[in-house]
C-alpha cells in the first residue's frame, strides 16, 4: 500500500506542476518565464526583463512555488499517518526523493528537451532570437545536475522534519 500511495502522489505531484508549467509557457510571453532560465548566449540577444515582467514571473510563480514545496510535506505527513503515526526516515525521503525525482525528469525531457529544444514552437521564442539559439539541450541538463545535489539535501531535511518533529 505504501508503494502505490507513493507512486500515486508522484504521478499526481508531477502532472500538477509540470502542468502547470506548459499552462504558464503556452500562456505568458517567455521573456516572463523563461528569461531567467534560457542561456547566456539567447540573454545576450535580448534586453533583460523589466521590472514589470520580474513582478509578473514572482506573482505567477508563487502558487506554482508553495504547491512544489508543500505537497511533498502534505502528502508525507498524510502516509505517516496511514502509518499509524510513525514513518521511518527512508520511507519518508524515498516519499518526497521519488515525487521531486519524477517532476524533475519530466521537466528536464518534457519540457526543456522534447518542447524547448527539439519542437522549439513559437510560443518559448523571445522576440529577437531564433529557433536555432534554443537547440543546445547541455544547458539545461547541465542545470538540473547542478541543482540535483541541493534537490536531495531538501529531500533529506523535509524527511527529517516530518520524522523527528
Amino acid at each position: 500500500m505504501v508503494f502505490v500511495n507513493i507512486v500515486f502522489n508522484g504521478l499526481f505531484y508531477t502532472a500538477i506542476g509540470a502542468g502547470y508549467l506548459l499552462i504558464f509557457m503556452v500562456t505568458f510571453n517567455p521573456r516572463i518565464w523563461g528569461y531567467q532560465d534560457y542561456p547566456k548566449k539567447i540573454k545576450e540577444k535580448v534586453p533583460s526583463q523589466t521590472r514589470r515582467e520580474r513582478i509578473v514571473a514572482g506573482l505567477v510563480g508563487m502558487p506554482w512555488f508553495f504547491f512544489i514545496l508543500a505537497y511533498p510535506l502534505i502528502s508525507t505527513i498524510f502516509l505517516e499517518t496511514e502509518l499509524k503515526g510513525e514513518i521511518p526516515f527512508e520511507i519518508a525521503f524515498f516519499n518526497i526523493f521519488f515525487m521531486v525525482f519524477l517532476f524533475f525528469l519530466v521537466d528536464l525531457v518534457v519540457l526543456d528537451w522534447l518542447i524547448i529544444t527539439k519542437i522549439t514552437p513559437k510560443f518559448v521564442i523571445i522576440d529577437g532570437t531564433t529557433p536555432e539559439d534554443y537547440k543546445d539541450f547541455s544547458h539545461h541538463y547541465k542545470g538540473h545536475l547542478i541543482a540535483s545535489i541541493p534537490l536531495i539535501l531538501i529531500c533529506a531535511v523535509f524527511s527529517a522534519i516530518i520524522v523527528f518533529f
